[in-house]
């Protein structure tokens, strides 16, 4: 999948994340501690636990299988999973549908390479839950690849059996681990801190209304704001038109991915920030009530350079 088309859920071309960490930063030892939780992936399931503690929680994905995983956690209430999965579909192809109304998203962790985990520190209050993969076999292929992917690597995983519910029935008194910086989501705009070069966590609070998600690219040493500016609006004018986008010019790499996060959510996220290089920060969700995705309809998108160190 190329950058913006539209499979939201894991990021902008979904094939990224090759410089993200592995973990948030720890609370401090004088802080109430966080609920510790380990989910385990495989081809095509979840091993979670039924029940956990919510309020602060660390959440660490293991992938056990040989394809990318993710766990995102969807609320669903009492909602039949045959009915969660029908009505997630339209969210994680970008369709612009109107979002039901006990459909929420807390964050996760995505993009999990297979034998390897990842980890995320987010918050959970009490409800119905599941965990579910909202990516597809086709997102863990190369994509400079030659020839058309095998037939059903385009299905999501949660509908080949990776989505599983769990309930909180009790919340911490934990509060959010410090981190390096905050980038606050609104309706429709990014407040990004300053940022240095270097291994860095993060935290994605969303104090908007509507949903939103943050895909983190970075573009080609010597590509400036103004450059970068240039390239990815061609990029989002020809997702827009469901074409491919003008031959010659270069995708940014995906380098981190944070929620989806509904109104109210934060979670934690890991990335190692390049010295005088570009990154754009986009959202790929809808407003609730249905329409375009944030960064090419609502213009929700921000550039940074990283200065020198």
């Amino acid at each position: 999948m190329v950058v913006c088309s539209g499979l939201l859920l894991g990021g902008c071309s979904r094939g990224g994340g090759k410089k993200a960490g592995t973990g948030p930063a720890t609370t401090s030892s004088t802080a109430a501690p966080v609920s510790a939780v380990t989910v385990r992936a495989h081809e095509y399931g979840f091993d979670a636990p039924a029940e956990i503690e919510g309020g602060v929680v660390h959440l660490t994905l293991q992938n056990d299988g040989k394809l990318k995983h993710e766990a995102v956690i969807v609320e669903a209430g009492d909602t039949p999973l045959d009915r969660l999965k029908q009505d997630l579909t339209p969210v994680v192809k970008g369709d612009g549908k109107p979002v039901p109304a006990y459909l929420h998203f807390r964050g996760g962790v995505s993009l999990v390479a297979g034998g390897t985990s990842a980890a995320a520190t987010l918050t959970l209050p009490p409800g119905k839950y599941v965990f579910a993969c909202t990516l597809t076999d086709a997102d863990s292929l190369d994509p400079n690849a030659a020839g058309e992917p095998p037939a059903g690597s385009d299905r999501f995983h949660f509908d080949l059996g990776m989505v599983v519910p769990f309930t909180v029935k009790a919340a911490n008194a934990a509060v959010m681990p410090p981190t390096d910086g905050t980038v606050v989501a609104r309706d429709w705009a990014f407040d990004v801190p300053p940022l240095t070069p270097g291994p860095r966590t993060l935290t994605f609070r969303n104090d908007g209304q509507q949903d939103h998600s943050l895909g983190l690219a970075e573009f080609p040493a010597g590509v400036d704001a103004a450059a970068a500016r240039s390239a990815f609006d061609q990029f989002l004018a020809a997702d827009a038109a469901d074409q491919p986008p003008p031959e010659g010019l270069t995708p940014p790499d995906d380098v981190a991915f944070a929620g989806p996060l509904s109104a109210g959510a934060q979670a934690t996220f890991t990335v190692t920030l390049d010295p005088n290089r570009t990154y754009v920060f986009a959202c790929y969700m809808a407003d609730r009530a249905g329409g375009p995705r944030h960064a090419g309809g609502k213009g929700m998108v921000t550039y940074v350079t990283i200065p020198a160190g």
